[in-house]
């Protein structure tokens, strides 16, 4: 309890600051609301020098985020992502047989800030908080190309998360995001 709390805190902490930077004592006709929502595919993890593809158990996340875009190379950025692993643990039986797969299921709670650099691409980086039973933080750094599909405008990012905490050591995880904005 007393590392959740800890965790808490400093989520907390780091959400003030990164709403203190981006809001301006003024409001600016140029703010700009909006928002995401897509599905976020882990493909490879490296972890104490070993490579693990994110297959076995199966990875997989839904991120919804919310966008204040402060010009048009800047934009501040808060995305929630259920992640859900499936098969995550196995209860074994008296037998010594598998008798039950469980899911695992972690909220990531992932601000960040967005820098267009380039026509349609933009980089980023965001804190990440794991909320549940990994109680993992990091980083991802990210970049990103927009397009339109139509009327729809749609986006394809490389992630990278870079995570540490609980007694599950250092890992780097290397996956895609594509999704539709609003």
């Amino acid at each position: 309890m007393k590392h959740f709390t800890l965790l808490t805190h400093k989520l907390v902490f780091s959400l003030v600051i990164l709403l203190a930077l981006t809001v301006s004592s003024k409001t600016y006709a140029q703010n700009q609301l909006g928002g995401h929502f897509g599905i976020v595919q882990p493909i490879v993890t490296l972890k104490d020098g070993d490579v693990n593809d994110e297959f076995s158990p199966y990875t997989v996340g839904f991120p919804i985020g919310i966008t204040v875009r402060k010009n048009e190379n800047f934009a501040f950025d808060a995305e929630f992502v259920p992640l859900i692993t499936f098969g995550a643990s196995q209860i074994i039986n008296a037998e010594g047989m598998v008798s039950q797969e469980l899911d695992n299921i972690v909220l990531l709670v992932h601000p960040g800030f967005l820098f267009k650099v380039g026509e349609g691409l933009t980089f980023g980086t965001r804190l990440a908080y794991e909320l549940g039973a990994s109680g993992r933080y990091g980083f991802t750094p990210l970049l990103n190309k927009g397009f339109k599909i139509g009327n729809v405008p749609a986006f394809v990012e490389f992630v990278l998360p870079v995570r540490g905490g609980s007694d599950n050591g250092g890992t780097v995880t290397a996956g895609i995001h594509v999704g539709v904005g609003f």
